[in-house]
């Protein structure tokens, strides 16, 4: 009797051979988000189990913090200088260098403003351009001034030249957009914000303009403009309710939210609908006498809003909710929700016994669960001015660096659009990867060109 056939070989499995659920749980264990885009690039199952599940997204980001990835650094004025970048790593990770060392950190693809600044339709400039047409004509200035990081773009506008713009350093995605007839040559204050769409990454984002001027007999008007980079889309106006006098605004999931100095309440506007509602403050920043708006408005690691005032060497934190679960009249309110003391900033800085009472705290900015604060000194101690980071979450207090008394912008890696899936269709690696060409274009979120980095203004 003949043997029986011996069992067929094995196939060794691999890790292509597991399914998307496992492939996304072993991605869960990753530690951040470089290392992240390095894994999902490296084939296209993997891109294809990271980028089609918006849960998995979620997830990741609720376990890790979004990177930050260094500080612009800029003196603003009537003669700005040139933005600089000082990239901060707190430990050596091989993927995180490496994004940051491929992003165009200095700005460079951004078109040189057009020294051509006039605008249609306002004949009062006219009238004053033909009398002074002896004058030396005003060169548009080359200097980008930065206005606002977020969603992992910076925001840059050129006031003489009235242009605005968003780029992205890391994908070098570029966008121009045409302002409103006389909103730099009117507005005595003015702020912008982004409306990104990470679930859609092939539609651009649109800004969001706060201007505030006097006009005739120092009446105050205020006015918000929603702007889109496309010049066919008209942009949209809505008037700016109460005084805009001394606000200062921030956009949390689609809304932005407007701190007024001594007034007991916050503006919001809903982006998607247009409309404005009104949130009271807490008493407890409400009823402070001559309030300077001391607190910061910001959000958590899982996209709340919140609000962190400094109170001595702590942090009170303030969220959005019922007031209490034994009495409940359906409505919220901003309730305190817990307290996290400083004590640790004694760490960073050697000062002599009881100067520490002279500690003051600046707040700068609250990003997905991390306060960015300064540190001053209100007394005879030589101290150094310390930027710090300080987490709602751990209450982990790291030092960044030194101060360097100039307005310094957070810059915090956003998700990548190439993670995200296009409804128009799967992405190839290759266009996950796009770079710039040789000629300047930039590329746009998800693949494609974008204006060329000599356009003019829009």
């Amino acid at each position: 009797m003949a043997p029986p056939p011996p069992p067929p070989a094995k196939c060794p499995t691999t890790v292509l051979d597991l399914d998307d659920d496992l492939l996304r749980e072993v991605f869960l264990r990753l530690p951040g988000l470089p290392s992240l885009v390095r894994a999902a690039l490296s084939c296209r199952t993997f891109l294809s189990a990271v980028r089609s599940s918006p849960a998995f997204r979620r997830s990741f980001r609720a376990l890790h913090p979004s990177p930050f990835v260094g500080l612009f650094v800029q003196r603003r004025g009537f003669k700005p200088e040139p933005s600089s970048f000082d990239p901060h790593h707190t430990r050596p990770d091989l993927d995180f260098e490496a994004a940051a060392r491929g992003g165009d950190f200095s700005l460079t693809a951004l078109p040189l403003p057009d020294a051509d600044g006039s605008e249609d339709g306002d004949e009062e400039e006219e009238e004053y351009e033909e009398e002074e047409e002896d004058d030396e004509e005003e060169e548009a200035s080359p200097v980008w001034e930065i206005e606002r990081c977020c969603d992992g773009y910076v925001v840059v506008f050129n006031r003489r030249a009235k242009q605005i713009a968003a780029y992205n350093p890391l994908t070098r995605a570029l966008h121009l957009y045409p302002p409103p007839p006389r909103l730099f040559s009117d507005a005595t204050n003015f702020e912008f914000h982004i409306i990104s769409s990470q679930e859609d990454p092939g539609v651009p984002p649109r800004v969001v303009c706060f201007a505030f001027d006097f006009f005739e007999f120092f009446q105050a008007k205020a006015v918000v403009h929603i702007i889109s980079p496309d010049s066919s889309i008209k942009s949209k106006c809505r008037k700016f309710p109460g005084t805009g006098s001394g606000v200062t605004g921030k956009m949390v999931n689609g809304s932005v939210y407007w701190t007024h100095v001594r007034e007991p309440y916050i503006t919001v506007l809903d982006t998607a609908t247009l409309k404005f509602t009104k949130m009271d403050l807490s008493p407890l920043l409400a009823d402070q006498e001559g309030r300077e708006c001391a607190f910061v408005f910001g959000n958590t690691k899982d996209g709340r809003p919140c609000i962190v005032y400094p109170d001595f060497c702590s942090l009170d934190v303030f969220f959005w909710r019922r007031e209490h679960e034994y009495y409940d009249d359906g409505r919220n309110y901003w309730m305190l929700d817990h307290t996290l003391p400083l004590k640790t900033i004694r760490q960073f800085v050697k000062f002599s016994e009881g100067d520490d009472e002279f500690i003051i705290v600046r707040l700068m900015d609250v990003i997905d669960g991390i306060v960015y604060l300064r540190t001053e000194y209100d007394g005879c101690t030589e101290a150094p001015q310390l930027l710090l980071s300080f987490c709602l979450e751990t209450a982990e207090l790291k030092l960044i660096c030194e101060d360097y008394h100039k307005p310094v912008r957070p810059y915090i890696m956003a998700w990548p659009p190439s993670l995200v899936q296009n409804d128009k269709g799967p992405c190839s690696k290759d266009e996950a990867l796009s770079t710039p060409g040789p000629e300047g274009s930039d590329v746009k979120a998800g693949g494609g060109p974008t204006e060329p980095a000599s356009v003019a203004k829009a």
